[in-house]
């Protein structure tokens, strides 16, 4: 079962600790629900496990991002000058992508932390996740695309 649940939070994690700690507290908590799954064949069960507690840790960091940015964005708020008006656009401009990105599907949504917030060139991107260096290209291209006329729309 510890397979399964870790090869189901690989497809969402990349840091071994925070893939650890999902597959730990997926495995508690099939423990604690033992029952429920009596009978049933038990790996997709866990793998479901796993998927959600990965989920939740992502959803838990993106929630801790975005009041940071609004953190900094209230520090902001106090300062009158011509860079703290670029910065105050920067932070909107961030969370307003932040809001679209997450509308994108889980995969979408690693392929362009991969590229963008690890700063992984496409061969690693593709290489990190099994895909043509072609597809990754092409993927990205559309993402951006998505992304810039989601963003045009919003405003």
């Amino acid at each position: 079962m510890r397979a399964a649940a870790t090869r189901e939070a690989r497809r969402y994690l990349l840091a071994s600790h925070d893939i650890d700690d999902v597959v730990q507290e997926a495995l508690m908590r099939a423990w604690r629900r033992r029952d429920s799954c009596a009978g049933e064949d038990q790996m997709p069960w866990m793998r479901q496990i796993a998927r959600n507690e990965a989920l939740r840790l992502l959803d838990r960091r993106r929630i801790r991002a975005q009041r940071e940015l609004l953190d900094d964005q209230t520090l902001l708020a106090g300062v009158p000058d011509e860079e703290a008006e670029e910065e105050r656009e920067d932070l909107l401009l961030r969370l307003q992508v932040d809001q679209v990105v997450k509308r994108f599907s889980i995969d979408d949504q690693r392929l362009l932390a991969l590229r963008y917030l690890r700063d992984l060139s496409q061969p690693e991107v593709a290489r990190m996740l099994g895909i043509p260096e072609g597809t990754v290209k092409v993927r990205l291209h559309r993402l951006r695309g998505r992304l810039r006329r989601e963003l045009e729309t919003s405003r």
